[in-house]
């Protein structure tokens, strides 16, 4: 997948011209994405389960 999809941040990164410069925006996006999948991640035993993931392989609920 990266392979596919570095090339193309890159040439829209260096076409960008935001006041911002032409990184910063997509450094911002990407730490965004990233800290999104880290907590998916982290409570994705309770997601399941409110998924309607088996009873069986599942311990007590933990989320907040």
């Amino acid at each position: 997948m990266c392979r596919k999809v570095l090339p193309c941040v890159r040439i829209w990164s260096d076409k960008c011209s935001s006041k911002y410069g032409r990184r910063r925006p997509f450094i911002l996006a990407g730490s965004l994405m990233i800290s999104v999948a880290v907590t998916i991640i982290g409570f994705s035993a309770d997601i399941g389960y409110l998924l309607g993931d088996a009873d069986e392989d599942h311990r007590k609920f933990k989320g907040t």
